[in-house]
């Protein structure tokens, strides 16, 4: 039960990032920018909470592996944002944007099948 709704959190995640980024507007370039970077943390944030929230109930071993994701992506965001924003070429790309799309619908079916 837990795992379905948190699969739907992922997968609606991914889909209104996909959403956006088919009307040529990119939800990651605008987390990655220096005035919103506490979003990005916020929103890190959110996904840990959940992912604790979760695994209080389950126990399952895939939100381990998803704290654990979750966990490094705040650590960097909080001790590399400069490294992070100095390398904004890298997020120019279409790559980023497809990594994060299919990273957020990836992991919700993922949740579905085998949480």
């Amino acid at each position: 039960m837990i795992e379905n709704i948190v699969a739907y959190i992922y997968s609606i995640t991914g889909l209104i990032f996909f959403i956006a980024w088919q009307m040529n507007y990119s939800l990651t370039k605008y987390f990655f920018k220096e005035k919103n970077f506490n979003k990005t943390l916020y929103l890190e944030l959110f996904f840990l909470l959940i992912i604790v929230f979760s695994y209080y109930f389950t126990s399952s071993i895939f939100f381990i592996l998803l704290f654990m994701i979750h966990g490094a992506n705040i650590f960097t965001i909080v001790f590399f944002k400069d490294q992070i924003l100095d390398s904004s070429e890298i997020f120019d790309s279409q790559v980023m944007e497809i990594t994060t799309v299919s990273y957020y619908i990836i992991v919700g079916f993922l949740l579905i099948f085998l949480a």
